[in-house]
């Protein structure tokens, strides 16, 4: 089997920022890392006042900070809740422990099933959940609690695809326009002629890019970006967000690789409230999560002025998040009062990829080439905040420290998965060998 050990690094970038900083990969797996089993009931107040007293980027390396800032973001960052507005639809349950013995090749560990994989700590996964045919074939809880919420990280960023993708329908929306037609603040900057279309497909061409290098270096865009974003200082000075956001400056252009930042995901939040003259939480409320017989709140973080933070700074209970998923299967009718992903929206989603050569020649294109392994279908592109499509039509959306939302309409499957690891993302190569063991023909 082809081994791509830096191209499995979803978020791998995360090493380059150790680089950055002076360290090597070797001097971050030495730093102690308190086992997830050892909160996972709860954290010492000292180690709550620990984490929240660091900068933002040591929240984003894995360690203990990170755990906390995934389980407890509402403690970092204003919060918006979205309340359950209609009673649970329970999940029916029909645990298949075959899927437990499903094994993958590991970056660094060799050959590993997803019961082993899951029980190691030094992988730091937090939870992993299947759910066919609306009903849960597999869950498994290593370093949190069924109840608890957590950060979906870039997991999110289709809620925000959704949202446009329903206004699309509503006709108050047109993606072929520029989003400054719509977003008055981006006239007059680099965002002024950049469609909506390009920015659904991380194509903007500004210089935006967002990797854990740009992330650390002070003059780059997502550096500041970021700062802005958790109310931190740039240059001794707390910015806006929307001026930082307008402030982008043009790039390569557009039509040439897929560029991967969060800055894209939030130009469609700024269009969501500019369209419907709503705060985004307010509207993901009304048109999506009240149709759904959800367990939990929705928690929505934002900035300091009100601004949803939709590209990953959510969270809620796993079993949420693959609610969330099933939207998009046969099986909405489970966990939602009426169908909010119609086929409208599942054909723009797969008729409307931008090309596997677009997406591998950007800056995250290498993280995806473990699904080009033999035996895999080799993915056709990216699509409208959707990191791969499969030619079958199975979906996948990544987050930073290894979460993941899984979509195969086809097979009405849903995989979810949430962990804090930065130095091995071995949980992304168990996806595909779950959905293609033909368990779930």
């Amino acid at each position: 089997m082809k081994k791509l050990l830096l191209s499995s690094l979803l978020v791998g970038a995360s090493l380059l920022q150790v680089h950055a900083q002076g360290e090597n990969i070797h001097e971050i797996e030495k730093k102690k890392k308190t086992p997830i089993k050892e909160v996972v009931n709860g954290f010492p107040k000292d180690y709550a006042e620990h984490a929240i007293s660091t900068s933002f980027n040591t929240w984003l390396e894995g360690g203990d900070e990170s755990l906390y800032f995934q389980m407890k973001t509402s403690e970092f960052l204003p919060t918006s809740i979205v309340p359950r507005r209609i009673p649970t639809m329970e999940l029916e349950e029909n645990i298949r422990p075959e899927i437990g013995a499903i094994e993958a090749e590991t970056i660094f560990s060799g050959k590993k099933s997803l019961d082993e994989f899951l029980a190691d700590p030094e992988f730091r996964a937090q939870g992993y959940l299947v759910i066919h045919k609306g009903k849960v074939v597999y869950e498994s809880y290593p370093g949190m609690r069924p109840s608890d919420s957590h950060a979906w990280m870039s997991c999110a960023k289709p809620t925000a695809g959704l949202l446009v993708e329903l206004l699309i329908n509503e006709g108050k929306i047109d993606d072929s326009l520029p989003i400054s037609h719509y977003v008055k603040e981006f006239k007059g900057t680099a965002w002024e002629h950049v469609t909506i279309h390009q920015i659904l497909h991380m194509d903007s061409g500004l210089d935006i890019d967002e990797t854990a290098e740009t992330r650390a270096n002070p003059e780059a865009f997502a550096h500041r970006y970021y700062l802005s974003e958790f109310n931190q200082p740039y240059k001794g000075k707390k910015e806006k967000f929307i001026d930082v956001m307008a402030s982008a400056q043009p790039g390569e252009g557009s039509g040439k690789k897929f560029v991967y930042t969060s800055a894209h995901t939030e130009a469609l939040v700024f269009l969501v409230e500019a369209v419907t003259g709503e705060r985004w939480s307010q509207v993901f409320d009304k048109k999506v999560w009240s149709k759904m017989g959800v367990e939990g709140p929705l928690q929505v973080q934002t900035t300091v002025d009100g601004v949803a933070l939709a590209h990953g700074v959510i969270g809620s209970r796993m079993r949420d998040m693959a609610r969330f998923g099933m939207l998009y299967t046969p099986s909405w009718d489970k966990i939602a009062e009426e169908q909010v992903v119609t086929q409208e929206t599942l054909d723009r989603i797969h008729n409307d990829m931008r090309s596997h050569e677009f997406l591998m020649a950007g800056e995250d294109g290498p993280v995806f080439a473990d699904w080009l392994e033999a035996g895999h279908p080799t993915f056709a592109g990216n699509s409208r905040q959707w990191d791969v499509v499969w030619p079958d039509g199975d979906m996948w959306k990544g987050g930073m420290q290894t979460q993941g939302l899984y979509v195969s309409p086809s097979k009405d499957l849903v995989i979810v998965y949430m962990s804090t690891a930065v130095q091995d993302h071995s949980l992304h190569r168990f996806v595909r060998k779950v959905a293609d063991s033909g368990l779930f023909e």
